[in-house]
């Protein structure tokens, strides 16, 4: 997962993502997007423990849940590990840092925690600091589905 780069759309950056599963997820670029099915879309405000950090390569990016509205207008009550989501106004390109119009596509890699400023932890697989990442909605976005590992989610 290192290295691997879209020679189609450079504006989207790589991370921790092997090519076997870019070739699984098949994304499609259109209107200039490279469009990634993603479970839910989530807001660069409610994200906590690792925002800052100088790079994406290893560490993960927690998903805070204190908040019962903000989980509720963005149906988050239901992430599972595995699930690809789409984090809105966040560039991972040289660390993680908010950015307006940017947008990432990360991976769940562990569960929710009730410490302030963790929760469920997510690995940048896509980033683009100019917003040419278009999230398309699909509740099989889950790396257990897309490999075929699991048919019972």
């Amino acid at each position: 997962g290192v290295g691997l780069k879209l020679l189609d759309i450079p504006e989207v950056k790589t991370y921790n993502l092997s090519p076997r599963f870019l070739e699984a997820i098949d994304p499609k670029i259109a209107g200039g997007k490279l469009e990634l099915p993603v479970t839910h879309i989530v807001p660069a405000a409610i994200m906590g423990s690792g925002l800052g950090r100088s790079h994406v390569s290893s560490g993960d990016y927690d998903i805070t849940l204190f908040c019962e509205e903000t989980v509720k207008e963005f149906g988050l009550e239901d992430l599972r590990l595995g699930d690809l989501v789409a984090i809105v106004d966040a560039d991972h390109t040289y660390g993680r840092i908010f950015r307006k119009g940017a947008m990432s596509v990360s991976i769940v890699t562990h569960s929710d925690c009730i410490t302030a400023g963790h929760g469920p932890g997510t690995a940048t697989l896509f980033t683009s600091k100019t917003g040419a990442i278009e999230p398309v909605i699909d509740a099989d976005a889950n790396i257990a589905k897309i490999l075929g590992l699991r048919d019972d989610l």
